[in-house]
């Protein structure tokens, strides 16, 4: 039996794991839909349902083909239980992640408006089990929203099974009674049915590329104010430290203090990693401290393994003391060596040595944040001293095998124009090993996520592995579902959710989860470290203003926090104020290194026709192997005329510059510069890019919007007035 509608194999489509059947249950569900449907439904519904698991699909088989067909169906409902959300499962990632992807590119979409002004979702699930906060999330990240199903679940206490016919209802905790709720499905498929046949509004993609390219003219005023609204958050926010070197002198506050990188002293210089997580340990304790203002982390180690005067680092920091120390291998155990520096003349205020195994981090952290405390007469309450001890981790061990992976981690990202994925693989052993040794411990499953997105992005072109595009981004996102499964505060767990929300397939709740994340009183705190990606997503979504005034409140506490400064100056970009970003830059305290605020002060010359000038400085920079550069040498030369030049430049192998489709645009044309974001759009993850250059100029885009129909569709989701 047909569909109904023209153009799909099957109204409905059950999904389920075959164990969930092993009692037959999934059987005589759908045996009383067919019936409950019957009594309903007028038309007869077509439904596909694997019966046997023996004459499903083998191992010979061609997968996607052979579904490509069954998942075109109009409704699919998932079995949801406590085993449906393994991402490595059949039914998870060939029926339930290839529907969600398909049914969002066909010609009526996932989700349809109803006849009574409600949107429904096409994904209709069927929920038996209660289940896991790790597996909420996981499948709430691939939908992009709440996960909302009909219940067939009996409860009694200590009792979590699903619902049967001869249940009775009074029994059930739940109140629910089996006849109703096989009804309630039936009277919602009804609801989506009657929506496709007689649809509200036509949502189609042909439709979308019609009416922009008939209302050019009306089409591109619009779009060239609604586009600024967006830009891609990475999980760069994690891992990626920006660098900063120093050129101005701050001012100081009277009880401030930087904490820089313990330098390791053993013979074979293998216990860096231990240095680098004890400073940071120390520094976030005495970040806890009230009257106490901490230099970022960010800030301080942009000293690592520079051998300056105290005082000159002081200066640049805008602090008054300074914390070093080292680490040197003492037989078994480690010898630690820390003091308290006071900069203006040098004085030692405190230091003492202490002979420990490397499981001592978390006790020495502690004596080493207190002793300083102490020496600068700020008073220690009880709440202050167990935030002083929280590292998100109690297990030492789990603490160290981290520490290990964040060092090979930190020289995954010193390549300049690649991250180094072979790298972050050997990273992801020794997080994989920490979040063993402890699953509720949230940074593994972050920075573990970080090599499944530069896999995706292919930010390194010469990395091979087995995994595919589809299964990297499903590994991605089970981390981030993870890592807000398993956070301690609700503040965390909301910020995570931003970047989560914006890699998934959906943005109907964007704004809801932004605006939560930005009401926190932890917003501060938890947006200290932000970088461009994450600060400029929420400039371009409309919360410049918002954003700014916690970037204020963080440099009053921290003037040195670069991220904070950044942030402000993007803002002054966003809005078309090139003069300003030159004044803030050259305020800021950021000098012109890679990663650097320079780029986006190069462009801003470049917008106020600067061009001699602009390339001058981009000579001058010591990293010209750094791809940003490139294409801004490339826009530069273009504009000058010497179009060979820039050419040239083009045809080196880079994606990940926000000012690529810029330098398409003026070196080859609109037309290429299309290409280009068209190919970026039909990525798993849309291409970085595509985003950013939206956001750097908002009233001059490089492409048409025509040309990314996905990112289009996501737009529109986030309440982005584009035409259709």
């Amino acid at each position: 039996m047909s569909s109904l509608i023209e153009g799909y194999q099957y109204d409905i489509f059950i999904s389920y794991r075959h164990n969930d059947n092993r009692s037959g249950w999934v059987t005589e569900f759908v045996k009383a839909l067919q019936e409950e449907l019957a009594a309903t439904i007028k038309e007869p519904l077509s439904i596909y349902f694997d019966k046997n698991p023996h004459d499903g699909l083998l191992e010979t088989h061609n997968v996607d083909k052979s579904l490509e067909g069954k998942l075109k169906c109009l409704i699919f409902i998932p079995i949801i239980s406590q085993t449906y959300c393994d991402t490595k499962s059949f039914a998870w990632l060939h029926e339930f992640v290839a529907f969600n992807n398909l049914a969002q590119e066909d010609q009526v979409g996932r989700d349809i408006k109803l006849s009574n002004g409600n949107v429904a979702s096409r994904i209709l699930p069927i929920k038996i089990h209660d289940l896991d906060a790790e597996d909420k999330s996981i499948i709430e990240a691939e939908i992009g929203g709440m996960l909302r199903a009909i219940e067939f679940i009996y409860r009694e206490p200590g009792v979590n099974r699903p619902l049967k016919l001869t249940d009775n209802k009074s029994d059930n905790l739940n109140k629910t009674d089996y006849r109703n709720q096989v009804n309630k499905v039936a009277n919602a498929i009804k609801e989506i049915i009657a929506a496709l046949k007689s649809p509200v509004v036509k949502t189609t993609r042909t439709a979308i590329n019609q009416q922009l390219t008939t209302n050019s003219a009306w089409n591109k005023k619009v779009l060239l104010t609604s586009f600024a609204l967006l830009f891609v958050v990475t999980i760069g926010y994690f891992v990626y430290q920006q660098r900063t070197t120093t050129n101005e002198q701050l001012p100081s506050l009277d009880k401030s203090i930087a904490v820089l990188p313990f330098v390791d002293l053993s013979e074979q210089k293998d216990q860096g990693w231990f240095g680098d997580g004890l400073t940071e340990e120390i520094l976030n304790s005495l970040a806890h401290l009230k009257g106490l203002s901490v230099s970022s982390r960010t800030s301080s180690f942009a000293f690592k393994n520079k051998n300056l005067r105290i005082q000159d680092i002081a200066d640049s920091l805008g602090v008054n003391y300074i914390v070093e120390g080292s680490i040197r291998k003492s037989g078994n155990g480690l010898r630690i060596t820390a003091q308290l520096i006071r900069a203006s003349d040098g004085f030692h205020v405190w230091s003492n040595t202490y002979d420990r195994d490397a499981t001592d981090i978390f006790v020495l952290q502690k004596e080493i944040a207190t002793r300083i405390a102490e020496s600068l007469d700020i008073s220690l309450d009880k709440k202050a001293i167990e935030q002083m001890q929280w590292a998100g981790t109690t297990s030492a061990e789990a603490y160290l095998a981290f520490l290990k992976g964040r060092e090979l981690d930190d020289h995954a990202h010193e390549r300049t124009r690649f991250i180094d994925l072979a790298t972050l693989k050997r990273a992801n052993h020794y997080y994989e090993e920490s979040s063993r040794l402890d699953p509720d411990f949230v940074n593994p499953y972050l920075y573990h996520a970080d090599f499944f997105l530069h896999y995706v992005l292919k930010d390194d072109p010469l990395y091979i592995d087995t995994l595919t595009d589809q299964q990297a981004y499903i590994l991605f996102n089970k981390d981030l579902a993870s890592a807000i499964a398993h956070s301690k505060e609700a503040s965390q767990a909301d910020y995570y959710r931003i970047p989560q929300t914006m890699y998934s397939n959906n943005w109907t709740n964007f704004r809801q989860v932004i605006e939560k994340g930005l009401s926190s009183e932890d917003a501060p705190r938890l947006f200290k470290y932000q970088n461009f990606d994450f600060s400029t997503l929420l400039i371009a979504m409309g919360y410049g203003k918002e954003l700014a005034e916690i970037s204020q409140k963080i440099l009053v506490q921290d003037p040195s926090a670069g991220d904070a400064s950044r942030t402000i100056i993007f803002n002054l970009l966003h809005a078309g104020k090139y003069e300003e970003v030159l004044s803030e830059v050259a305020k800021a305290n950021l000098a012109p290194v890679r990663y650097g605020i320079d780029d986006y002060k190069l462009f801003a010359m470049i917008q106020l026709g600067k061009l001699d000038e602009a390339y001058e400085l981009i000579l001058q920079d010591p990293d010209q192997d750094y791809f940003t550069y490139y294409d801004l040498k490339a826009i530069i030369l273009a504009k000058q005329g010497k179009f060979e030049e820039a050419t040239d430049i083009l045809k080196m192998t880079h994606r990940s510059s926000p000012f690529y489709l810029f330098a398409v645009n003026a070196v080859l044309g609109r037309q290429e510069a299309n290409k280009e974001a068209a190919a970026m759009d039909k990525k798993i993850l849309l291409d970085f890019p595509l985003f950013r250059s939206l956001f750097l100029a908002p009233n001059n885009l490089p492409y048409d919007l025509s040309a990314t129909p996905n990112f289009a569709r996501r737009l529109r989701q986030a309440g982005v007035a584009v035409p259709l």
